[in-house]
């Protein structure tokens, strides 16, 4: 799936929270877990391994004329109740 996003957001939590939107790619490769967010907007939070660590993201389910992808929101390191939700649910 194609995966999308600001680039300037992007580039401010490369610098303040060591995450790359782009790892997202990586992270849907190996096992993850995946529920709802919010209702409105509808976004969804993916927990993962990628970069060394267990990752959050926050994406949108989103079309185009090409398709779906997925719009990144934000990213950040997992907390511990999230890692323990990956660890669980990955076994």
């Amino acid at each position: 799936m194609r995966i999308r996003w600001e680039e300037s957001k992007r580039q401010l939590l490369v610098r303040k929270r060591k995450i790359d939107f782009a790892e997202l790619d990586d992270l849907l490769c190996l096992p993850y877990i995946e529920d709802q967010r919010s209702d409105y907007p509808e976004q969804y939070r993916i927990i993962g391994f990628t970069g060394g660590r267990i990752a959050t993201f926050i994406v949108e389910y989103r079309e185009d004329d090409l398709g779906e992808f997925l719009w990144v929101v934000t990213a950040w390191k997992s907390t511990k109740r999230e890692r323990e939700a990956y660890e669980k649910n990955t076994r």
